[in-house]
């Protein structure tokens, strides 16, 4: 199967690689063994040229989050997947690392966090954690993925358009095999039936990955100018379809990447180098717009409060007590007990990747061969705490820098880089995947360095860097 596309993607081209991903997913739909057959086909993938490893991983952090049935009904593929997907990483941070590139002055700036990054998470793993397993071993597959990525990134930085058109493919892929599920209760009935899934495992899992995907296409149209058009209807089209999903979260994220256009874009004044997708004048009038449009018709007034509240009982405005009704909310739960965590471990905090009820999990919702940890998931909802309370307040000053340089980084290329930077960052101000390796954070990561280094080293319409 072809997912390479050439240095000057056309039309042609991205419709090719987009059919190619609709049948790598479709293949991925079939119960039991359909993920085991995909992620085989992108491990072997992964042994070609950089920006095909770079293309596999990017396609594995989809593949893990297709099902169409639930696990227990689908079959007993689960821990093979779990094996695969870091074999797969494995493999791509060895041919990262094999292949020389030439260094340039952000690959020197994010490497230095690197080092000190991982160096933090381990001596917390080893002399912080109550539960060292599974501390070290996120520790070490957040810190091997990170470096893949920075390594992957900067070797294909003079084709950086290509690789966040192929992030925007994967989004069109998926939004293609889940348009035929809206009218469909397959769709809808994961888990809890109330909300948009369409081929992903979860409502939450959809609405994330199309807020990501959406911010490639606009970021790719920035560095594609031939496929604009093209990008931008991509990028409103899975957006758009958001709304399904009920995904707070993800329109929360997009909501904020459009406030730091608007400062962005307001500190500039009229230096751009750049010719802007959309100007802030027609931003505010369609914020105007819309605004009216709520205002005028009371239908889409119920409809947005409905999705506001996402169907909770412990809704703000059903409780007469506004701290009960946060503390009962969907996300006030994690964050008040991540708060507690705070409270009790400030400086160091309770473990890299952990929190008391990490070993119940492990063993309800996790996979493990020989006692090593392949999946562990944990739930904390929201970045700045559960950063302080995973690794303290000393481990969020190496943290904190690192993100703001990659920011600076973004916001070198134009505005709208810096907020696409924004959209993909805040995604984990309610659904947290930041430390996450093995799941959506992968997909989250590459394209945070894809537009940290697109933004550093801009290109011209031709594809070649400038420097």
């Amino acid at each position: 199967m072809q997912l390479i596309a050439p240095t000057f993607p056309t039309v042609s081209t991205m419709t090719k690689e987009i059919g190619a991903l609709v049948l790598l997913y479709g293949i991925a739909c079939i119960p039991s063994f359909g993920q085991v057959a995909a992620l085989s086909i992108l491990v072997v993938m992964a042994f070609g040229s950089p920006s095909t490893t770079l293309k596999s991983l990017v396609a594995s952090g989809t593949v893990i989050l297709i099902t169409l049935v639930p696990v227990a009904e689908g079959g007993g593929g689960s821990l093979l997947s779990n094996g695969l997907k870091w074999i797969l990483l494995f493999v791509a941070c060895a041919r990262s690392l094999i292949i020389q590139g030439a260094p340039t002055r952000i690959y020197g700036r994010l490497m230095s966090y690197w080092g000190l990054i991982t160096g933090v998470l381990i001596i917390n793993a080893f002399f912080v954690s109550a539960f060292t397993s599974i501390s070290a071993f996120k520790a070490i597959s957040f810190s091997l993925g990170l470096l893949c990525v920075i390594r992957l990134a900067m070797l294909t930085s003079d084709r950086n358009g290509e690789m966040l058109l192929f992030i925007s493919n994967t989004g069109a892929a998926v939004f293609i095999l889940s348009v035929p599920l809206l009218p469909l209760p397959l769709g809808w009935a994961q888990k809890n039936g109330a909300a948009f899934n369409g081929i992903l495992l979860h409502p939450q899992a959809l609405g994330v990955f199309l807020a990501m995907t959406g911010a490639a296409s606009f970021a790719a149209a920035l560095k594609v100018p031939r496929l604009q058009r093209e990008l931008i209807v991509c990028g409103l089209a899975q957006w758009s379809m958001i709304y399904f999903t009920k995904c707070r979260t993800a329109l929360f994220a997009i909501a904020l990447g459009g406030l730091v256009y608007l400062i962005e874009s307001l500190v500039r004044g009229g230096k751009r180098v750049r010719t802007r997708i959309i100007s802030v004048p027609i931003l505010a009038l369609v914020v105007t717009g819309l605004l009216t449009v709520i205002v005028a018709f009371p239908k889409i007034r119920a409809s947005l409060g409905e999705f506001a509240r996402k169907g909770d009982v412990s809704s703000i405005s059903s409780v007469a007590d506004l701290e009960t009704a946060v503390r009962m909310g969907s996300r006030g739960r994690q964050i008040f007990d991540v708060i507690s965590l705070v409270e009790e471990h400030p400086l160091f905090g309770f473990g890299f990747g952990v929190d008391p009820n990490s070993e119940q999990s492990l063993g309800a919702f996790g996979a493990q061969i020989g006692g090593i940890p392949l999946s562990a998931p944990q739930e904390q909802g929201f970045l700045p705490i559960a950063t302080i309370a995973q690794i303290g307040i000393v481990g969020s000053l190496f943290v904190l820098p690192f993100l703001v340089s990659m920011y600076r980084s973004a916001r070198r290329d134009s505005p709208e880089f810096a907020a696409l930077f924004t959209v993909v960052l805040g995604i984990n101000f309610g659904e947290m995947i930041f430390y996450s390796f093995g799941g959506q954070g992968l997909a989250m990561w590459i394209l945070l360095v894809l537009i940290a280094v697109g933004g550093a080293i801009p290109l011209h319409e031709s594809g070649a860097p400038l420097r």
